[in-house]
């Protein structure tokens, strides 16, 4: 989060994505840990310094969970290095384009991790 706020890497969002990004910041493992105000402000702040783009309007049927195909639709119209997440139906489609990685391999591609 530091190092998206210090604008070391450019995020992309939509709103269909910050929607899910906000339900997920609402599961037990972050509810255990941040007050409801700070949950709040991480969602504002990724909104203000993330590049925002309308929901992808032509979308493609190619992963095996078609809610996430919307995903590499963004990442292609917005010319995405690369899509960072833990889900499996993204990371084990060895033909995307572009790629789907982890979070930690994308801090390592960043120099975020020592």
């Amino acid at each position: 989060m530091a190092a998206l706020l210090d604008f070391e890497f450019e995020a992309v969002v939509c709103p269909r994505l910050i929607d899910e990004f906000r339900d997920a910041l609402g599961n037990r493992y972050f509810l255990e840990r941040f007050g409801p105000d700070d949950l709040r402000e991480i969602v504002a702040n990724v909104e203000e310094v993330a590049t925002g783009y309308a929901d992808p309007k032509e979308v493609k049927a190619m992963l095996r969970d078609p809610d996430d195909d919307y995903l590499v639709a963004l990442a292609r119209e917005s010319g995405a290095v690369a899509i960072v997440s833990g889900d499996h139906d993204l990371l084990d489609h060895a033909e995307l384009n572009p790629p789907a990685i982890q979070a930690r391999a994308a801090c390592e591609l960043l120099g975020l991790l020592l």
